[in-house]
């Protein structure tokens, strides 16, 4: 037994913690250093590597990415630095996120390649931190690596890492564990240096997602675990963090209100609140069980009585707080890692409708290590503290977990994909219109509109299918059909800008041109930077011979996208038609000068003719025509064209 009890030392990896309370000492308790093994780190980093290599083979898609990598918006950002930082993209104000997809898009502009590349990166940094971070609040090896390889390789995380979009999430986090880490030490050692670091993780945190305001309470969490004293002091050294959680907070608010990002769906209270139960008792269960995983999780249907799991969810929160109380004074470790896993979801548990998904993977990607933590601490116990014993176990869960991830990777590969691992998970009236959006780019009306019919069956009230349906009926000429859906999803959501600008062109294609304008002037009204609308407008404006405030129109549509070729063209027109041939030569050259279209030499050839330059006239003529273009016979022989 002598020797069975040496060699437990021999590999024991916990040490005596610190002694907790009100922080006075400034330096730390002395304790022995940890000896980790040369392989623990290249462990954790390779096999996350691997599982989600196919991340890096995958594209953009079809949800967010359009809005979050935008080539017109990078391209006014180059010459207008300021954009980045003060712009909110989705009700979100996050400008060190839009600064890094930036500097991607620098590198492979729209090609998806470095986008990925970096969203891995990052996330093996925050593999890194959480095992430091772990490390630190345990003082104990097996704890560190199965919370690091745990977070690393656990498929829910695959949202957060495989979606361009959430470059939000492995960003924040990095931040985030890093005050977290930061605050430990301070916590500590009383260290005023990783204090101040603490506040200025944090607020590059915020700068990168606003979720990192509940950072403030998560502290807690970590002061619990150190058996702080909860007095005046103790709270009062958090105020600066709740100082710029508010701003952000409010900013937020704020973007999200002008944004509409707010959920649409209408549910009691009651209802809500069983919403968070369910998230809580969700994530828990796919943590263990990671099955059935969809990158979206529709909200139950609004008039139907909900399924039992909902009505069983408060019975498990009660268990975990009971779990947390009864772990208070000895397992503490239990206890942390469950509280830091509620206070990391508080935010993200629908008891506020925002957006219209019940829960989301994406939300477990801080939350989950407070529960890996819990699961290493239970580890070690089994193992003694034997970090071989310990890998005997986890290793081999984690490369399960990561045949999970792996696959569960590919299905981000492009939009449809994802889409349809989706509505094949969990059916939804969102899924559908997504897939009838990417049919409709295939010029495949027909799957289209059988997509649109299915997210109408799922969802009677969901305006955006009934204004997308209306989309193809226009595409098809079948214009009272088109009406008749613009009309629904206009009852359904009177601003909804997008409907607002198809009717305006519904109209104006019907020459009724007064009809048109009131409608393109109330998506105009309600989105003030809606591109199509300020478009069609324009157009509409010429077909009243309104060339002036066309011009405005198409000059407005040319701040939201500089290198819109045709634009300047149609300026060039408006101004042709006004007799201002100078001003048309201006505009259209500048068109060439981006693309060498074959109409734009053909209106060149006419604003020359107008200035009575019929050489240039006839020049720009025949490069048209070598274009394909045909040059209408008494406007040939008015320049010399035989």
């Amino acid at each position: 037994m002598a020797k069975k009890k040496k060699l437990v030392r021999q590999q024991q990896t916990t040490v005596k913690q610190p002694q907790a309370g009100t922080v006075k000492q400034k330096k730390s308790t002395p304790s022995r250093k940890i000896n980790i093994p040369w392989w623990v780190l290249p462990v954790i980093l390779l096999i996350t590597f691997l599982a989600f290599l196919p991340a890096l083979r995958a594209g953009f898609v079809l949800w967010d990415d359009p809005d979050y990598i935008n080539k017109d918006f990078f391209i006014r950002s180059s010459s207008n630095f300021s954009l980045l930082l003060t712009t909110s993209i989705q009700g979100n104000h996050h400008p060190l996120t839009m600064l890094s997809l930036f500097l991607n898009y620098a590198i492979s502009g729209d090609n998806a390649w470095s986008y990925h590349l970096l969203n891995l990166l990052l996330h093996l940094l925050n593999c890194f931190l959480v095992f430091r971070l772990a490390l630190l609040l345990s003082k104990n090896l097996v704890i560190a690596f199965t919370t690091a390889i745990l977070f690393g390789i656990h498929p829910l995380h695959v949202e957060s890492v495989a979606w361009v979009s959430e470059r939000k999430d492995v960003l924040y986090g990095l931040f985030f564990i890093a005050g977290l880490i930061s605050y430990t030490k301070y916590a500590d050692t009383g260290s005023k240096k990783q204090y101040l670091l603490t506040n200025l993780f944090l607020i590059r945190s915020l700068l990168s997602k606003p979720a990192a305001v509940i950072f403030p309470v998560a502290l807690f969490c970590i002061d619990f675990l150190r058996k702080r004293k909860l007095n005046f002091k103790l709270v009062a050294e958090k105020i600066p963090f709740f100082i710029f959680a508010l701003i952000m907070g409010i900013i937020t608010v704020l973007a999200q209100k002008e944004a509409g990002a707010t959920g649409d769906e209408h549910f009691g209270m009651g209802t809500l609140i069983l919403f968070g139960f369910y998230g809580i008792m969700m994530y828990v269960i796919k943590m263990i069980a990671p099955f059935s995983l969809s990158p979206f999780y529709p909200f139950p249907p609004i008039n139907e009585k909900l399924p039992p799991p909902y009505y069983i969810a408060p019975l498990f929160f009660l268990g975990l707080i009971i779990l947390i109380f009864a772990t208070w004074k000895k397992n503490r470790a239990i206890g942390f890692g469950i509280s830091f896993y509620l206070v990391n979801l508080l935010l993200v548990l629908q008891v506020f409708s925002v957006g219209s998904a019940v829960i989301a993977d994406r939300y477990t990607y801080i939350p989950y290590i407070g529960l890996f933590y819990a699961i290493g601490w239970l580890i070690d116990r089994f193992a003694r503290g034997n970090i071989i014993k310990a890998a005997y176990i986890v290793i081999p869960l984690s490369l399960i977990f990561a045949a999970f991830t792996f696959k569960q990777s590919t299905i981000w590969f492009d939009g449809e994909t994802m889409w349809k691992q989706a509505v094949k998970v969990a059916p939804s009236s969102r899924g559908y219109s997504a897939l009838g959006v990417l049919a409709r780019k295939k010029n495949n009306n027909d799957l289209a509109l059988e997509y649109y019919n299915e997210a109408i069956k799922i969802n009677l009230i969901d305006n955006e299918a009934f204004s997308n349906r209306g989309n193809i009926y226009f595409d098809q000429n079948k214009l009272d059909l088109a009406y008749s859906d613009y009309r629904k999803a206009l009852e359904l959501k009177p601003d909804y800008y997008p409907t607002l600008d198809n009717l305006g062109a519904l109209f104006a294609i019907r020459q009724q041109y007064d009809s048109s304008l009131r409608y393109l002037d109330s998506a105009i009204k309600v989105k003030p930077d809606y591109k199509p609308a300020f478009r069609n407008r324009g157009l509409t404006y010429m077909k009243l011979n309104r060339n002036a405030d066309a011009i405005k129109d198409f000059e407005k549509v040319l701040q939201f996208e500089p290198g819109a070729a045709d634009m300047y063209n149609t300026i060039g027109i408006c101004y042709r038609l006004l007799g201002k041939f100078q001003e048309a030569l201006v505009a259209i050259n500048k068109a060439i000068q981006l693309n060498t279209d074959p109409h734009f030499y053909m209106n060149r050839s006419y604003a020359y003719f107008g200035l009575k330059n019929n050489e240039q006239a006839k020049a720009d003529a025949l490069k048209a025509r070598q274009g394909g273009i045909t040059i209408e016979a008494n406007y040939a022989r008015s320049i010399g064209i035989q």
